[in-house]
């Protein structure tokens, strides 16, 4: 499966409520590096990177835009929409190997 299935069923799994099926497309040892402002976070394993995701607000989508597919690595511009909070754009990659995400990084446009 490729990267841009993998994430095409993540994005479905997320999206409908299934957040941790989406959490299982994950590799054990993940790495997610979000860039808030000046700095940025990195979290590692499957336990700290799926947290993120299931701890999210309920209602939580992510629709992606425009999709750049480059072999094991998707780009997209990601549509983030919470309830009672306003959407926000932002830039994610992520590198898919063997069917399973190996890492992501988000960071605002």
């Amino acid at each position: 499966m490729g990267a841009t299935d993998t994430m095409e069923i993540v994005f479905e799994k997320l999206n409908s409520g299934d957040r941790q099926g989406a959490v299982d497309l994950m590799d054990e040892r993940v790495e997610m590096r979000v860039h808030v402002r000046d700095g940025s976070r990195t979290l590692r394993g499957v336990q700290q990177v799926g947290s993120w995701f299931l701890r999210g607000d309920t209602g939580l989508k992510m629709v992606p835009g425009e999709v750049r597919e480059m072999g094991a690595q998707y780009e997209a511009d990601l549509l983030v929409l919470r309830p009672d909070v306003p959407s926000q754009h932002i830039d994610a990659t992520f590198r898919v190997e063997a069917g399973f995400i190996t890492s992501i990084n988000l960071s605002p446009r």
